[in-house]
């Protein structure tokens, strides 16, 4: 699994480590296809939900990652 400066900085920023990445990619609660070849895994994590885009070529590149807001 490789992740994009992008991806390691939002991380970062939102306090997600690689663990819960790896959790929402690899064991989703659900899975969308998105535009191009990107895709989203959600997982709930406590009360929040992860939402991961990623690619999935040779390797699992993650693109970015954020926690989902209740609209």
């Amino acid at each position: 699994m490789k992740f994009t400066n992008h991806a390691l900085f939002r991380m970062q920023q939102r306090g997600i480590d690689e663990n819960s990445v790896a959790s929402a990619i690899l064991n989703p609660d659900e899975t969308i296809d998105s535009f191009g070849r990107r895709k989203l895994a959600r997982k709930t994590i406590g009360d929040k939900t992860l939402e991961v885009v990623y690619i999935k070529e040779d390797d699992i590149i993650v693109i970015t990652v954020y926690w989902l807001e209740e609209t």
